[in-house]
């Protein structure tokens, strides 16, 4: 093979894997500390999110985002600076961090809707133990359901409940991780949380939804 062919393979060897490359660089959470807001756009509703609340580089450019993934660290629920880069990465049972995810909604109110025609279909046994003022009634799903060791938690008596989901991330482990969703003007908002926080989920929901109001998010 004469050489300049050699050398066009290896020139297009080297694009295809920095092409490769920078696909999946594309895909990775990376670290990011200016609360530069950028212009963004999902489902339809205009947004000027804070960079630094926002995990994927990707979705850090304007324009329209069929999804968008933050994180956000409490109390005041804001995104990631240098002073407290370090608290979003402890580890997630113990973590003040929330993971919210923006997209379309697809059917109207769907955790109420999942509440209803889903979960109350496998809850098993007695409600589980839980403090008087949590406000909430938590009950385990049975292992036919396909939600092995999982439990949901849900606002009894409400028209538009909020509800939890809440599972291990290990077989027979403790149950660590928890999500609910909320629905508001054709916009799903999941909230994803230590189970830990379940304690505080009224000021943990308020607190989240109140900082996605100043971006621009409709409240549910």
């Amino acid at each position: 093979m004469p050489k300049t062919t050699w050398i066009l393979a290896g020139l297009a060897a080297a694009l295809a894997a920095a092409v490769v490359l920078w696909r999946d660089d594309r895909g990775r959470e990376t670290i990011e500390t200016s609360p530069a807001p950028v212009a963004v756009s999902v489902a339809g509703h205009e947004l000027a999110v804070p960079m630094n609340a926002i995990r994927f580089p990707a979705q850090r450019s304007p324009g329209a985002q069929p999804r968008l993934d933050l994180a956000l660290l409490g109390p005041d629920w804001s995104g990631r600076t240098a002073a407290t880069a370090d608290r979003f990465d402890e580890p997630a049972a113990n973590s003040d961090v929330v993971w919210v995810t923006l997209t379309k909604a697809e059917n109207g109110d769907e955790s109420t809707t999942r509440l209803a025609t889903v979960y109350a279909r496998f809850f098993e046994g007695d409600p589980l133990d839980a403090p008087e003022d949590l406000g909430l009634v938590g009950r385990r799903l049975a292992a036919k359901s396909g939600y092995v060791g999982e439990e949901v938690w849900f606002e009894p008596g409400v028209v538009r409940p909020f509800v939890a989901r809440c599972w291990p991330l290990a077989p027979n482990g403790p149950v660590v991780t928890c999500r609910a969703e909320e629905t508001a003007a054709g916009l799903s908002i999941a909230l994803r949380f230590p189970r830990a926080r379940l304690a505080s989920w009224r000021d943990l929901r308020t607190g989240v939804l109140a900082r996605l109001a100043e971006w621009g998010v409709p409240a549910p």
